[in-house]
């Protein structure tokens, strides 16, 4: 009898040790196409914006008149002008504190309302037709509003970004919370979860994509904010740049400061896209987010 239990041991054993080299060898196996597959990824989008470049650059002036689109060699050129002479780099210091201040109180406000609104199910379904509503107001109508009220400096610029991102985040936040399945919360209850490890453990990483995708689409809105105050008022910032290209008729300036404004938002969102991947590490179908090149 005891060698027989002693058989059945060393078989249960065995059996887990292979059970645990083949998971080994799935997780390599895994990895090695997650690589190739970010390696051809990259490899592809290089290709295509090489692609994109050429073909602008050989069809401005050919197929389409060289003053609408500019080539992007005199853009080269132009963002190396605005460097030397333009100061575009401290220019772009304050777009940047600009929209980042703008996106961290926006964000902020907006996931403590959403959280706080969809777990006080009374209190959501009386303010959700004034959510709707002040959604609806193209918020870059409010940037005379928010200048009259904050001045012509970097304040209302902060305003206007922050108005931005808040409506987003706090939509996608409570749309997050609200699909937090009704009987996963009330097992979770009943094997006595206390209402901190309901929210952390539960509600919190469920919302969790939600969240991340409304942080994500907020990333350019917080830019276009404080683009539009710069635009409205302003004598420094690379909407003030882009705004003096424009009377000038400076089509590669123009497009000089759209491209620097939109290296900015990729690295914006790149690092959202990374705090994503941390927070969602432990969902397989989340956990390895494309971080964009």
């Amino acid at each position: 009898m005891a060698y027989t239990c002693d058989n059945q041991t060393m078989k249960g054993a065995v059996e887990g040790s292979r059970g645990q080299q083949i998971l080994r060898e799935t997780e390599i196996r895994d990895g090695a196409l997650e690589r190739k597959h970010n390696r051809d990824t990259r490899i592809g989008q290089a290709l295509l914006g090489l692609g994109l470049f050429l073909l602008w650059e050989l069809g401005s002036g050919t197929l389409v008149d060289q003053f609408f689109v500019s080539k992007p060699s005199k853009i080269m050129e132009s963002v190396w002008g605005m460097l030397i002479k333009e100061d575009l780099l401290y220019h772009m210091q304050f777009t940047v504190t600009e929209a980042l201040a703008g996106y961290l109180i926006g964000a902020s406000a907006g996931l403590l309302s959403g959280f706080l609104l969809a777990r006080i199910d009374l209190v959501y379904r009386i303010v959700q037709p004034f959510i709707i509503g002040f959604y609806g107001i193209p918020r870059i109508a409010l940037a005379p509003l928010f200048i009259l009220w904050f001045g012509i400096g970097i304040s209302s610029k902060i305003a206007v970004a922050a108005v931005m991102t808040f409506f987003i985040v706090l939509i996608n936040t409570i749309a997050g919370i609200r699909s937090v399945p009704v009987q996963l919360l009330q097992v979770t209850k009943v094997m006595g979860a206390s209402e901190w490890d309901l929210n952390w453990k539960v509600i919190f990483p469920s919302a969790t994509p939600f969240i991340i995708a409304g942080l994500q689409i907020a990333v350019p809105q917080a830019m276009i904010g404080a683009i539009v105050g710069e635009f409205i008022s302003s004598n420094r910032g690379v909407g003030h740049l882009i705004n003096k290209a424009s009377g000038w008729l400076d089509t590669p300036g123009l497009f000089a400061g759209i491209f620097a404004l939109m290296i900015v938002v990729l690295l914006m969102n790149y690092g959202v896209t990374v705090i994503g991947n941390r927070l969602m590490r432990w969902n397989p179908k989340y956990g390895n987010m494309r971080e964009p090149v």
